[in-house]
């Protein structure tokens, strides 16, 4: 009888330690959508409060135009230099050109 009262007592024991993990569990949870929530808020006020960051002016059509004006100029002007070759001599130096 008595070994009945200690399996009873030690399985009560499993389902209290079982109630206490998934309270934790839900703790745990809750705890962090309440920190996502405040995290969320805080970058959004640091975003706010940073002109540079926050909504920024739309491009102006002009000054785009502008821009790919300078970009298509600096693809015309692009000059490639062919690779020169230069011998060396019998050390591994390299020779002079004549």
């Amino acid at each position: 009888m008595e070994s009945l009262y200690i399996i009873g007592v030690i399985i009560l024991g499993f389902g209290v330690l079982a109630k206490l993990l998934l309270d934790l569990g839900q703790q745990i949870d809750e705890g962090l959508i309440e920190l996502d929530e405040k995290l969320a808020l805080a970058i959004k006020s640091v975003v706010e409060k940073i002109p540079s960051l926050g909504g920024s002016e739309p491009i102006n059509p002009i000054q785009m135009a502008f821009a790919q004006l300078i970009g298509n100029m600096a693809q015309q002007k692009q000059v490639i230099i062919p690779p020169k070759i230069i011998e060396r001599d019998e050390k591994g130096l390299f020779s002079k050109e004549e």
